[in-house]
């Protein structure tokens, strides 16, 4: 009886066993872990939602804050005003795009009072409605990622990856999975990374391009995936992906190029052109020591590009060939590490880089117990509890910022690390060497995973009897 509590109080599987059905399917219990962790953040935000026009809520001190309610009464969208705005850009083209569709389903399907007459009750009426379908399509937006990680993860050949349950249990998404949209453009970016994985380069440029209409990051993801296709393939392979990828892009915002084309320069200019904002490294540092910088995010953009430029580079002069998670990790984790402000929902793309680069129980945690901890430290600073002229901890709000920035620092030099030796990635396995890759042999010596077969003398087996073969 001494075997009968391995492994995990199961006993050891015997060799005939079949790992099939849906308990050895991780995509039954990453979609169930993931409706409970939504719903559980949606029930968290609806002490947060405005229901009458003069509710007084402290979404600071509640820690619920959210954009979606709150932009959908600033703007006037109630008041049929234009997510798309008239002087400026308020958001990427597709988030505008799916506001807008949002609104009209608002209308159509629960006959919210949107108009132009509309009064500030009915406003706040329509609201709560907006909120509640804007909910329901980033919870479907979240399912999407859960089920991509499922394909792009560690995972055998043949076998979905149970990676996905990292995604669909991440206190992270608990936290942060409403503040804004970022949940759109992360299902749409991980969506894209599937098309790779399967080989399909003109597919993935596609969904790729319509990501990078959905936010600034997935630009950034474009670039490390045409990257590590050129080092992996060549770059006919590379021009078959960024093709379609700008194609896309460009076709997008063509309507709104042709309607107003300083509106679309004058948003991402601003996306580049930012001053130092909370959360970042230098915002710390100009708390803690009076550092100024003027013009952060244009200087830490040129720093950002000559950085990538000197490790793209080397990458090919060496000949390296790095996993395209691995690649797409790096560019995400050096633009949050150098960007001149950090909101709480950037720990979305944090826990994207980390599950597709380095998976693992040290990392994950981190990533976690950091972004949580910045989360709930925002909001104090925000609402004056952690502030000096409140006289509270306010260090609590710097030490939050310097473990996130260290965190980061820590796993983009590890991921480095990997992309320059990768015998010592722990990802890559003698049959799958690149999980977002079609291709198996990578040219990398890669340490042979322990084979389940068991030998005659093991004593695990003491007490049993081996199958004998059946008679010819």
């Amino acid at each position: 009886m001494k075997n009968a509590l391995l492994p995990g109080l199961g006993g050891p599987m015997g060799r005939h066993a079949n790992p099939r059905g849906i308990w050895f399917n991780p995509l039954p219990w990453a979609f169930l872990l993931a409706t409970v962790v939504f719903l559980v953040l949606f029930v968290r935000h609806v002490p947060c939602v405005q229901t009458t026009p003069h509710q007084d809520i402290d979404m600071y001190l509640r820690v619920c804050y959210s954009d979606i309610q709150t932009t959908f009464l600033g703007q006037g969208f109630g008041r049929s005003e234009s997510p798309l705005g008239t002087d400026k850009m308020l958001f990427a083209p597709l988030i505008a795009a799916a506001i807008m569709v949002t609104r009209k389903a608002s209308v159509v399907l629960f006959d919210a009072p949107i108009s132009r007459s509309a009064s500030v009750a009915n406003e706040v009426d329509a609201s709560v409605t907006f909120f509640a379908i804007t909910a329901l399509g980033l919870f479907v937006c979240f399912l999407i990622w859960v089920a991509c990680m499922a394909w792009i993860g560690r995972r055998r050949p043949g076998r979905t990856s149970w990676d996905a349950l990292l995604v669909a249990a991440s206190p992270v998404v608990l936290a942060v999975g409403l503040v804004n949209w970022t949940l759109v453009p992360i299902a749409f970016t991980a969506l894209g990374l599937v098309q790779v994985a399967r080989g399909r380069l003109l597919e993935a440029g596609i969904v790729l391009g319509l990501a990078a209409c959905a936010g600034t990051m997935p630009i950034g993801v474009v670039l490390a995936v045409v990257v590590a296709v050129a080092l992996r393939a060549g770059w006919r392979k590379a021009l078959l992906f960024i093709v379609p990828a700008v194609v896309t892009f460009f076709a997008v915002h063509l309507p709104l190029l042709m309607r107003n084309f300083d509106l679309v320069y004058r948003y991402y200019h601003g996306e580049i052109n930012t001053e130092t904002g909370y959360g970042s490294l230098w915002y710390v540092l100009q708390l803690m020591f009076g550092l100024k910088l003027r013009a952060t995010g244009s200087i830490m953009f040129v720093v950002l590009l000559f950085a990538l430029g000197v490790f793209i580079a080397y990458l090919f002069v060496t000949g390296k060939r790095p996993r395209v998670g691995s690649m797409v990790a790096v560019v995400i984790l050096a633009t949050v590490v150098l960007g001149a402000a950090y909101t709480p929902q950037t720990a979305l793309w944090v826990l994207f880089a980390v599950v597709l680069a380095r998976p693992f129980k040290p990392e994950i945690i981190a990533v976690s117990i950091t972004g949580l901890f910045y989360y709930v430290a925002i909001w104090g600073w925000l609402g004056g509890w952690l502030t000096t002229t409140q006289n509270g901890p306010y260090m609590l709000y710097w030490l939050a910022i310097i473990l996130h920035v260290l965190v980061e620092l820590w796993l983009l030099t590890e991921t480095v690390a990997d992309i320059v030796r990768p015998a010592r990635d722990a990802v890559r396995s003698p049959a799958i060497s690149d999980p977002i890759w079609e291709g198996s042999d990578d040219g990398v010596a890669v340490a042979p995973t322990p084979s389940r077969a068991l030998p005659e003398d093991d004593p695990s087996l003491a007490g049993y009897e081996r199958p004998t073969p059946a008679a010819p």
